[in-house]
């Protein structure tokens, strides 16, 4: 049976790991660890954001001051900045993760519930990135709370009530929001654990820390960044005024350049399409997969080895007339072999595993070496003295078969994935620690041990003169005396600590770049206010038996809608009608309109009618000269109930 091959992009992604294996060795390789590289920038982000949590003011009205007064001290401006570029990080190491699943193939079947939870919890990251900027409340914040109210203003569940709270007089409304924004800031960070955890619930022995060296190497760099480029904030947020642009956060805010670009509309088929497309993606890339393992029953002693070694967690343990036998779940099985090599008793079995035909061949006709690889590992051809077979995974080679093997073979030699890059996990890992003693079932100690060796190569990596030179020493007879494992090991600390800082040094240049989402030549004239027009159907006075549930004034069924029209110089350029919020009518209604206009002295004239009740009326003059690049927002006092010009 055909086992699955090795795919273009992964050769790709193979070519530019094991190039950073050379300097970094196998086992501290970035690339390999960048899920885990991820979860640790969101633990640094985590404990930082705590700190501030504890100097931050929730109210609107102190929440920039309280801000500044966090970064005017050191400790302050380090953990501030820290939350900043850590944040940073981990959505760029999500982003690369994402990319390498995709790129290795690592995306579909088996895997499509860790792909799934990993879509959602890259949007997780987004939408808690998006709150915590608008929580800073200056320029950039409002300009984002803006363009996102925009963007949510096609939900008409929301219409334009959030786009008031960004601009204009009634800060309650902007207030509430806060709270609501810091909460769930909060809440969603919690929820991550348990979308992090349905990311890794298929998958025995997660990799949720990278190793030491690379953590080190981490915090050392997000210190660094954030001590030579502290975060800033934009000026101080206007309620009474619409910013022009704002510094540009690449990381979180990339979308957002759209919205000077295309339609609303255009914008939500854009963000729902590309993470719906993400989401489904493991279903319209088709492939094929290896054939699930089966577990013969009668030959199962319920010693448990493979249920621990299976890298995905297809294997449990089931008690049948009062012993413990293995069970494969077909469905998470990814046909890796790792659990034939665990089993002493046959008990498990895969046709791409073909052990009797395998034994068969070999003493038939007795090669001086054969070697065992995988489909992912160095391509190795068949020549006199040399048998090769491939196997699903290296780590499907039990160090039980030498027994039989090696009577009728000088050597074997077993060649497979760059350590951690494994594409089945933990085979290579597990072939390694079996041939070495430190797992079941081990290596027989009677055996000669040197005939063995283990060589780590990627499917890019020429292995041809580690094969020579073992085969030199069989023909010989000078094999070592103990299983020889070659992979890059060896770390270059200079070059390894300056690749890795690489990606921290694009941090502070994406995240202060200015950029303009209304045109600097025009002016804006914004209409933006709350109204609570007149009732017009009430309910009588409800009374209950429980004198606290009973109503003390007529209850309002449906407001009034109303007529908006605003005059330009003369010329009208809106003339619409407003209806009440709420599935009733009966609540207030939110009016927030934009237009662009050249530069100069303009009068303005806003009038306001309630539709049943033509009686109410209200009417504003305005004669203003309004400067390029600046906004005039026009807004209404409910307190005071007459328009006004900003606050």
């Amino acid at each position: 049976m055909e086992i699955i091959g090795i795919r273009p992009t992964y050769r790709f992604t193979q070519r530019i790991s094991y190039a950073l294996s050379r300097f970094y060795s196998s086992r501290l390789n970035p690339i390999y660890y960048l899920g885990a590289i991820t979860v640790f920038l969101l633990i640094i982000d985590v404990i930082s954001g705590i700190y501030l949590f504890f100097f931050y003011e929730v109210d609107p009205k102190e929440a920039y001051s309280s801000v500044e007064a966090i970064s005017s001290s050191f400790l302050g401006s380090l953990m501030r900045s820290v939350h900043r570029y850590s944040s940073d990080g981990l959505i760029l190491f999500a982003v690369l993760h994402m990319i390498q699943m995709i790129l290795t193939d690592r995306f579909r079947m088996f895997r499509w519930v860790a792909w799934v939870s990993g879509v959602a919890t890259l949007i997780i990251f987004w939408a808690i990135g998006v709150s915590g900027y608008l929580l800073v409340w200056d320029e950039r914040a409002q300009l984002i709370g803006i363009l996102t109210a925009k963007f949510f203003t096609e939900v008409h569940i929301f219409g334009h009530a959030l786009m008031s709270a960004f601009l204009g007089t009634d800060i309650k409304n902007l207030g509430g929001l806060f709270r609501i924004l810091l909460f769930g800031h909060i809440a969603v960070t919690i929820l991550l654990i348990f979308t992090l955890w349905v990311h890794v619930m298929r998958i025995s022995r997660p990799r949720i820390f990278p190793p030491k060296y690379l953590m080190v190497l981490l915090t050392l760099y997000v210190i660094v960044i954030s001590v030579v480029f502290p975060a800033k904030s934009d000026p101080p947020a206007d309620l009474g005024k619409v910013p022009f642009g704002m510094s540009m956060d690449w990381f979180y805010l990339t979308g957002y350049p759209l919205f000077k670009l295309l339609p609303i509309g255009v914008n939500w088929f854009i963000f729902v399409g590309f993470f719906g497309l993400l989401a489904v993606f493991p279903w319209i890339i088709k492939g094929r997969r290896n054939p699930p393992a089966e577990v013969v029953e009668e030959k199962c002693e319920g010693c448990e080895q493979c249920f621990i070694d299976c890298p995905y967690e297809a294997i449990y343990m089931k008690q049948v007339n009062g012993k413990k036998k293995a069970v494969v779940i077909p469905n998470k099985c990814a046909g890796c072999g790792i659990c034939i090599a665990s089993c002493n008793y046959n008990a498990s079995a895969i046709p791409t595993v073909p052990f009797t035909e395998i034994v068969s061949r070999i003493s038939e006709e007795k090669p001086d070496l054969v070697i065992f690889r995988c489909p992912f590992s160095s391509e190795v051809e068949e020549r006199e003295g040399i048998l090769v077979f491939t196997l699903p995974c290296a780590g499907a080679v039990n160090a039980v078969w030498m027994r039989e093997i090696l009577k009728n073979a000088g050597g074997v030699m077993i060649v497979g994935c760059d350590g951690p890059d494994c594409y089945f996990r933990e085979g290579i890992q597990w072939t390694e620690e079996r041939f070495l003693g430190r797992r079941r079932p081990r290596l027989l100690k009677t055996l000669p041990r040197g005939r063995v060796s283990i060589v780590e190569a990627p499917n890019v990596v020429d292995v041809s003169h580690h094969v020579s030179r073992f085969l030199s020493q069989i023909r010989e007879g000078k094999t070592p005396d103990e299983v020889s494992i070659f992979s890059q090991n060896r770390v270059n600390h200079i070059l390894a600590a300056g690749v890795l800082a690489l990606p921290f040094l694009t941090f502070y240049p994406l995240t202060v770049d200015r950029m303009d989402f209304y045109p600097t030549d025009r002016s804006l004239i914004v209409l933006t206010f709350k109204y609570r027009s007149s009732p017009v159907k009430k309910a009588e006075k409800v009374y209950s038996k429980l004198k606290h549930m009973q109503a003390l004034k007529n209850i309002v069924l449906e407001r009034s809608p109303i007529e908006v029209t605003l005059t330009l110089d003369g010329r009208p350029i809106l003339r619409k009608v407003y209806n009440p919020r709420g599935l009733r009518r009966d609540s207030s209604i939110y009016v927030y309109e934009e237009f662009l206009v050249s530069p100069g002295d303009h009068s303005l004239e806003l009038l306001v009618r309630e539709t049943t009740h033509p009686e109410k009326t209200h009417r504003f003059f305005l004669r203003k000269r309004i400067a390029p690049a600046t906004s005039l927002a026009m807004t209404y006092s409910e307190d005071r109930g007459f328009f006004q010009i900003g606050r």
